[in-house]
Parts: structure tokens; sequence; C-alpha cells
């Protein structure tokens, strides 16, 4: 039992796996060493017993330590950690990918375009106020890094990118003269001219943003809540809320739980999804009933569909991106607005491991696989823009079928085996 007084995750074989780098971090409370997995948003120490929640200023950052005893200025290079699935919305259809690279970030020439193996073999750590050295911005945003996916037939009209993990990796340099060195081997990356070198030592000595360290206390009552190591979304039973972290602080996550239909088998696992009520500009998509004539659902318009608000759902957990378009597309279709409460469920319950934000992205995804006129419609979806007016958190319950969690009241089946997805991958 942790401090918390919730369970610890039990050792998964999943877990074990080369792609998960590792981050070496202080326990802000008692300086004892702590090893984190780059999915983590919870530190735990198991000598203190603290719980805190990791809170990034934007995203993630951090730093290969460079070999002790080098000579020259250093410098830390920026590179793009892209882990997640992509997808791609193209004239013949929607295609989806699983990414997982790192691509150079800053505009210097000569330099390797990625860091290697060595995020796998060395710790990381996280930038901090007092890391010497200095730090090139990036000149490329996180898109921009995404692999060139070449020439496709009629052109790419939106590509949408779902990570798991998007985080800046920073590598060291050391520069004595007009040559840039490894500042982990001593060999020498880049011999450039003036002009070129101009722009690291100009770079600005203040690191590019910080982790900060939340204790995972309720903000409405006091109680320590509950949350896997990776959950973006933790719970208090004690009050029955759920929260999210952002700028900081705690917020409120509105939620329900749907009911079972009577009769139903025993309740092996609840899973999240999203429920999003988006606005959009640039298509003709306000109703249910829009949807059915966009989708040529086998359904008959009515004046209660007319009048019907549209939501989309989304897993609020990572699976592959078959899996992800597949049950976004069949939530959807299906409209699970049965019986529900605003209660915690008092099973087991899958880790929030998709924010609001991801999910959002994930709309025009679920619209493109539903799209029967393509020619019209897809053009479209370029300058697609959507707001959301609402979004909130379902935890639908789901019966152990041979190897298969079933839907109690949709009837429709996901592998158990995917749920390690955003424990493996």
């Amino acid at each position: 039992m942790t401090a918390a007084g919730t369970p610890c995750r039990k050792a998964s074989p999943h877990r074990v796996n080369e792609t998960q780098w590792q981050i070496e971090q202080a326990c802000p409370q008692c300086g004892a060493p702590v090893t984190l997995e780059e999915t983590d948003r919870l530190l735990a120490c198991p000598f203190c017993r603290v719980r805190l929640y990791l809170a990034p200023e934007r995203t993630f950052r951090y730093l290969i330590p460079p070999a002790s005893g080098g000579k020259g200025e250093l410098f830390y290079i920026p590179y793009w950690r892209l882990r997640g699935s992509c997808f791609t919305v193209a004239a013949p259809g929607m295609t989806n990918r699983f990414v997982d690279t790192h691509a150079l970030a800053a505009d210097i020439p000569d330099l390797p375009p990625t860091l290697g193996l060595r995020p796998q073999v060395l710790k990381l750590r996280f930038v901090t106020p007092a890391t010497e050295g200095k730090f090139l911005p990036a000149d490329r945003t996180a898109e921009q890094a995404l692999p060139d996916l070449g020439k496709t037939p009629g052109g790419i009209f939106c590509r949408i990118f779902i990570g798991e993990a998007v985080s800046l990796i920073h590598a060291p340099l050391l520069l004595r003269g007009d040559t840039l060195y490894d500042a982990i081997l001593g060999r020498a990356v880049s011999t450039g001219n003036f002009e070129d070198l101009e722009r690291p030592r100009a770079s600005s000595s203040a690191p590019p943003g910080q982790v900060h360290f939340i204790p995972t206390l309720c903000p409405d009552c006091g109680w320590d809540m509950e949350g896997e190591r990776d959950s973006l979304v933790l719970l208090c039973r004690n009050c029955n809320s759920a929260w999210s972290c952002a700028d900081r602080n705690f917020e409120k996550v509105a939620f329900a739980l749907m009911i079972p239909p009577p009769g139903s088998e025993e309740i092996a696992i609840h899973l999240p999804f999203w429920r999003m009520k988006p606005r959009f500009e640039g298509i003709d998509l306000a109703s249910w009933a829009d949807l059915i004539r966009i989708a040529n659902l086998p359904k008959a318009v009515t004046p209660a569909l007319e009048a019907a608000p549209l939501y989309f759902w989304s897993p609020a957990f990572k699976i592959n991106p078959a899996l992800y378009a597949r049950w976004s597309r069949q939530m959807t279709i299906f409209r699970p607005l049965g019986s529900e409460i605003d209660c915690l469920p008092a099973g087991s319950i899958h880790p929030v491991t998709l924010p609001p934000a991801e999910a959002a992205e994930g709309i025009i995804i679920n619209l493109a696989q539903m799209i029967t006129d393509r020619r019209k419609l897809y053009p479209k979806l370029a300058g697609l823009r959507i707001t959301l007016e609402e979004a909130r958190l379902e935890f639908h319950p789901f019966v152990l079928h041979h190897n298969e969690f079933l839907h109690a009241s949709l009837r429709v089946v996901i592998d158990r085996t995917a749920l390690a997805y955003g424990i493996r991958m």
C-alpha cells in the first residue's frame, strides 16, 4: 500500500520495454533517488512515501547529462521526442500508423539528425533552473518533426498526431574554438564558420521550462487522491470527485458512471471515455441528424433527431491507432445515452491516459472515417475549426467474455490485451 492508502500497481510483464526511456530524479521531499518512465505522471517515493503529480510547463523537457571533465562552452541542442498514433486524411481515405522517433529541432548544419540509442541506454534528467549551460530554442514544431509521408495521390487534407509521448530532449555539446564536440564521447560533430556559431554563442542560459511537483491531495476535502503512475485524472473517493492538473492547479473533471442494464453479468472493469459536444466552423454539422446525412447511416431522420445534440466519443486511454479509430466511430454511432449516476465506480477502473485536448483532436479522425462523400467534404477538413462546448468523462461497464471485454449495454468488444498498449508501447 502507498502512503495514500491506495494499492500500488503490480509489476506487469508488459512494462518491460526497451523503448521506455528512464528519467533520474531526486525526491523533492527527502532527496532520495527515484527512477521514472517517460509516461509517468505520478512520482511515488519508495523512501518517504510521498506522492506528487508531475506538471510540466507546456511540454516535458529532459536533458542527457554530459560527461564530467569536458572542456569548452556547454550547449544543449533540442530534439523532439515523438511517440504515438499518426492519422492521415488524403483523397484515397484515412490511414494510420504508429510513430516512434526523435528528430533534430534546431537549424544547425551538420548535427546528427537523431539521438540514436542514447536515450535508451542513458538515464535522462529534467531541465531545471539550476542546470548549467546554454539552451538553443527549437526551430521546428513537433508537427514539423513528424516523418515525411512522401507524395500522396490527391494531396493530404489533414494529419493528426495523438501522442503518448511528446517532449524535448536536450543533447549536450561543447564548443571549443570553431568546433562543436559531443559532450559525452568527446568527438567533433560540427565545424562551422563564424556565422554558424553566432547562434549558439547568443543562446539563452535560462532553461526553457521546468516540471512542478504537485501534492496529490484533493482540493475539496484534502484526502489522498488515487491514480496509477501514468494517470492524467486522479480520483477522490472521499468526496466523490475527479481532478486533472492544468497550470499547476487541480481542476475538477465532470464525470458520469454509466449504469449497466438489469440482469447484466458481473462487471469486470470500467473503461473511461470522453464524451464531447463540439461546435464546427467550416462544415454544416450541428445535430445528430446532420451526422446521419453525412455518414449515410441507416437511420430515419426525424424532428427529434434534428433537435438532438451531437456528441462525439473518444477512448480516454491509449490504444493502438486502428482500435482508437474503430472505438471512436462505434461509440459515436451507437450513442450510449443510457442511465447514469454521478458516482465513481466501486470496482476496477482503467486509468485515464488520454487528455481531453487530444481527444478533441480525434474528432476529425472520427468524422473523416464516417464521411461518405469524400470528394466534396474531405477538402473542408483542412480548414475545419472545432471548439469544445462541453466535455465530460464517462466510465462504461464491461464484462469479461473469454479473452475480451464486452460492453455491458452496447455488446461491442475489445480484446483485453489491447489495454496494455499504453503501458507496453
